[in-house]
């Protein structure tokens, strides 16, 4: 027995894409990511993880080409960073390609990180998809370098606040 397609459940559970219409994300360009956690709590605090984020983060040029790092910082619960790619007309490295290997790569490492060391804790550390912006100028760039810049800051003046 085949099951009938029911657009009404297909529509009903889609995502709607955030990405822009109109860009061609193996373009050359520079984007802002926001990637979360899965867990609504600090796990990226762990110092073991934290130095999986790090050193992962560090690497990903090594394995994409044309892949240029900026800003980058670690907070308790996701991460930010801003990275440029150039356009290669042969094999284009997508903003997709780069976000996915570096989630897959850091779920990874964590896996082995928490199975060598005996953890009891969750093997999956990111939330499904990622949030990304297209930085079109140097202002714009300007202004969101500062923003992660300033992140960690504003947490522990909020933090501080609350206490």
């Amino acid at each position: 027995m085949t099951k009938q397609y029911d657009s009404e459940f297909a529509y009903k559970y889609h995502r709607k894409s955030t990405r822009l219409k109109t860009h061609n994300y193996g373009w050359s360009g520079t984007y802002f990511i926001t990637i979360s956690a899965e867990q609504n709590e600090p796990v990226f605090e762990i110092p073991g993880l934290r130095t999986i984020l790090l050193e992962t983060w560090q690497a990903l040029p090594n394995r994409f080409p044309g892949l240029e790092l900026d800003e980058f910082v670690i907070m308790p619960d996701h991460i930010h960073f801003i990275i440029k790619l150039e356009g290669n007309v042969e094999k284009p490295t997508t903003l997709g390609n780069v976000v996915g290997a570096y989630k897959s790569l850091t779920t990874v490492a964590w896996l082995h990180h928490i199975e060598d060391a005996g953890l009891e804790c969750p093997a999956i550390i990111w939330h499904r998809g990622f949030d990304d912006e297209v930085i079109f100028d140097v202002n714009e760039l300007e202004a969101i370098r500062q923003y992660i810049r300033d992140n960690p800051k504003k947490l522990q003046r909020k933090l501080q606040k609350d206490r």
